[in-house]
Parts: structure tokens; sequence; C-alpha cells
């Protein structure tokens, strides 16, 4: 009887510094939102798959913290500037002054592609000012990205952002507290399909970069061709169009897809080249 009492009175007094609120976790003062809270993990499971990828491949630790930190500083930089590009006509530019605004929309969402193109065009700076060869490590750890990203959409499903359309089959997902999601609507869970989506295409990486270790350059392009045609799709069953940018018929993500599908065909072609004249030599 006592130790039934004090698993509960422990269990009582967890929930009162652990609870789970609207858009995040409170533990005592320390509130923890999702989406960070899982960002965060996502990095910590990417970075140690993509140093246990250096080591098998015999490439330099120090070297890809420094290819990994320059390319999420990019990914950063890129994800918040496109977020700020489609919606530009809905910032107020008249506030932007303002502090409390300008904290708002710095605080606002990130869009994943202006995040990838960004941290793409930061890894060249690396061989340009730390001498390393970026296209490697690249090409071995190229499945960190998809990790990350699935667990950064585990963080939108949990808070909110980023969420389905009307839907009331299985998985459904609705939404009582979130104050970014339609409230009481059951909606297809698009977040948690790209996450799953995400770490299938990680684990089909990682096979091909293991079975392929001559032809592992092909990784960006491979993923290029996996990512790009599943957030096409997905897009389509999104419900947060007033959120998202669009040109005429389709979502900025969907004509980015487009764009991606045609420069992953025209990696394969200059890898391909480039291999066949190192071959000739």
């Amino acid at each position: 009887m006592i130790n039934r009492l004090r698993i509960y009175s422990s269990i009582a007094f967890f929930m009162q510094f652990f609870m789970i609120i609207n858009m995040g976790i409170q533990i005592g003062s320390l509130f923890l939102p999702y989406y960070g809270l899982l960002i965060v993990t996502g990095i910590a499971v990417a970075s140690i798959v993509g140093i246990i990828q250096t080591k098998i491949f015999k490439l330099d630790v120090n070297d890809f913290i420094i290819v990994a930190a320059l390319g999420g500083l990019g990914g950063f930089l890129g994800a918040k500037l496109l977020y700020i590009i489609v919606s530009f006509s809905k910032i107020d530019w008249s506030r932007i002054t303002d502090p409390d605004y300008l904290e708002a929309i710095l605080k606002g969402g990130f869009v994943f592609y202006g995040g990838l193109i960004g941290g793409l065009l930061l890894l060249l700076l690396s061989k340009k000012l730390f001498k390393i060869d970026a296209a490697r490590y690249l090409a071995v750890c190229m499945p960190c990205l998809p990790i990350v990203h699935a667990f950064g959409r585990i963080g939108c499903s949990l808070a909110g952002c980023c969420y389905g359309m009307p839907y009331d089959g299985p998985f459904a997902i609705t939404y009582h507290n979130s104050i970014v999601a339609p409230k009481d609507i059951p909606l297809f869970p698009v977040q948690l399909t790209e996450a799953v989506c995400n770490l299938i295409i990680a684990a089909v990486l990682l096979i091909y970069i293991h079975k392929n270790k001559d032809k592992s350059f092909y990784s960006l392009p491979l993923y290029l061709f996996m990512y790009a045609p599943v957030r096409f799709i997905l897009e389509l069953l999104r419900y947060d169009s007033a959120e998202r940018g669009s040109f005429l018929f389709l979502s900025t993500s969907q004509w980015i897809s487009i764009g991606l599908v045609a420069v992953a065909a025209l990696l394969t072609l200059f890898i391909k080249h480039k291999a066949y004249n190192n071959t000739a030599q």
C-alpha cells in the first residue's frame, strides 16, 4: 500500500513539472516547443549517423563537423529567407522596425526547400574557406538530411503547422488546442506521412551508399529524384494554402520540386561525364 502511494505521489509530482501543453512541453518554468525539440533531436540522431558514416569511409570527423555546421547555417538562413519571400505580401513592412513585430517574423515559419538550397550553397564555401572536399562528405552523409527533416515533420505534426486537408479516414489527426491548425476537424496526417517517407529515403540512401561505395557521389541526385516527387504529391494533400506561396496552379514547393528533378538529372549527367573523363585519363 505504501509503495503504491509512493508511486502515485511520484507520478503526480512528475506530471506537475512535466506537463504537455498546446505547442510544447512545460518542465517547471522551462518551455520546450515541439518543433524546436524535435529538430534538435533530429540533428543529434543525424550527427551520430554522420559520424559513423565518416569513420566507416575513413574521413575526418573534424571536417565533417565543419561541413555540417556550414550546411546547418546555410539551411537555417535559406529556410527563413524563402519563408519571408513566400510570405512577402502578408508582412506589414511598415511595422518592420517594431522589435516585437520583427521578432515575431524571425520566430515564424521556415520553408524546407529554402533550407536545402541554402545549405548546399553554403557547403560550397567549405572547400574554398577550409580546403575540405565537401562533395565527398555530402555524398557519404546524404542520409543525414532526410533524417533531420523527418524529425522536423514530426515536430510539425505535434505543433499543428503544415497541416493536411480534411480527412476522416485511418490515422486522421484532430487538433483541439493548436494555434495554427483548424480546430476539431479531422485532417490528413500529411506531416507524419512525409516523416515516414523521409525515413524510408534515408534508409534507401544508406543501403545504396554502402552497396555502391565507388558511386556514392550519386547519392545527392538520388535523394532529389526520390524526395521531389514525394513532396510534389504531398503538397496536394495540404490544407494550409494561405500560409504557402503559389504561382499559377502550383504551390512554390511544387515548382521547386519540378526544378529539382531537372537539377538531379543534370547532376547525374555531370557525375557520369566526370567519371568517364577520369577513367579515360
